[in-house]
């Protein structure tokens, strides 16, 4: 199975008002890397000699702290399901896999709410 790891990074914006319980995702992207907070070389195809690849999501709007989840498949089998969590006002968080040869093929990357309600699916390939 492979491997995931989480990370998180605070950003700035202004607090939404009191009592209006949102989540807004800005951007999600599968990524090369994530370098000080910032996705680079997202595309819809990986090499497997990268050895790893990221899921980064920004969220411009967190009223509340709450959880979220990346859950990736590989050919609709589920590697890894990664817990992170969000706090106010704005977050930006990422999870990655390791990838090993057996990982060629279709892949995709859930982003969904604590309750499971996708936010965001992420469908990509992993080439030689």
């Amino acid at each position: 199975m492979s491997s995931a790891v989480a990370a998180a990074q605070v950003g700035n914006i202004s607090s939404q008002p009191a009592g209006e319980a949102q989540l807004i995702l800005g951007e999600a992207t599968v990524c090369e890397l994530v370098k000080n907070g910032i996705p680079s070389n997202s595309a819809i195809a990986f090499s497997i000699s990268l050895g790893r690849i990221y899921c980064f999501t920004d969220f411009t709007v967190v009223n509340s702290k709450t959880v979220i989840y990346h859950t990736w498949y590989h050919r609709d089998s589920k590697r890894a399901s990664v817990k992170l969590a969000l706090r106010p006002p704005r977050w930006a968080t990422f999870s990655s896999v390791e990838l090993r040869n057996a990982d060629k093929g279709p892949w995709q990357v859930e982003v969904t709410t604590e309750k499971g309600a996708v936010l965001q699916i992420l469908r990509f390939s992993v080439i030689d």
